[in-house]
């Protein structure tokens, strides 16, 4: 490809006028010079812009993965799905519970195993609990969603090769490019376990109803809290925390 542009520029630069006759030998140098550093220069330039397709079958590498909690889909038209699945965690009564979500594919592969149920580590579905908070039409609704788990998608941005999460905010900051947007959610404070802050999709589908709690990770709505050194405003006391995905 950059072959052909290199021949191309030449081309175009043979195509001008003519210089009328050079009064010297050393004018007509200086001139033919000029003209070769160009079309060196513009072959330069296009091998610099030219993406690296060579060991990856012809197509473009790079990018960035992120998870959308809450979708079977990736919403960003920049965006492909690599896989869909259930938002899995662990116990929000054990201590010792490991605290980051998994995506958890549909159509897990096995190894070794035992037949035994024990207390190893687990991890099972996530839900969400809408505690103290009622509003229809939105992932605070109670009659949606309290209780269910949810879904998400792992997915690949075409666009940028990082990802960023932004709490606080429904649109990115600068020249980052908005994925998806929602609101923060985590575990229950007096809970034994911790748990991460994740960005859940702010029209989230729904999967299954739980029966109890036992044994689930179980997500809230944060809130902002002045605790006297958080600036209020422009935070407010209480007031659901939005988060938005960005790439670049």
């Amino acid at each position: 490809m950059s072959s052909i542009y290199i021949f191309l520029v030449f081309v175009l630069l043979l195509e001008q006028t003519k210089p009328t006759v050079c009064k010297t030998n050393s004018a007509c140098t200086d001139n033919m010079d000029s003209m070769m550093f160009q079309v060196i220069w513009a072959g330069l330039k296009s091998l610099k812009h030219e993406p690296n397709n060579q060991n990856n079958g012809g197509k473009a590498t790079g990018g960035s993965n992120y998870i959308q909690w809450g979708r079977s889909t990736c919403t960003s038209r920049n965006s492909k799905l690599v896989y869909d699945g259930y938002t899995g965690g662990s116990s929000h009564t054990k201590e010792g519970s490991a605290v980051n979500h998994l995506c958890l594919p549909k159509q897990p592969q096995w190894g070794v195993y035992d037949a035994k149920v024990n207390n190893n580590p687990f991890v099972g579905a996530a839900v969400f609990n809408i505690y103290d908070i009622d509003i229809k039409n939105s992932l605070f609704d109670k009659s949606k969603y309290d209780g269910y788990s949810f879904p998400c998608a792992v997915c690949h941005t075409k666009i940028g090769s990082s990802t960023l999460m932004i709490p606080g905010r429904k649109d990115c900051i600068g020249d980052w490019n908005k994925e998806y947007t929602g609101y923060l959610m985590s575990g229950w404070p007096d809970h034994k376990s911790a748990t991460e802050y994740i960005c859940v999709d702010a029209d989230s589908e729904r999967l299954k109803k739980a029966s109890s709690w036992t044994n689930k990770s179980i997500l809230y709505a944060v809130a902002a809290k002045c605790n006297g050194v958080l600036p209020c405003p422009p935070y407010v006391d209480g007031r659901e925390m939005t988060c938005v995905v960005c790439s670049k």
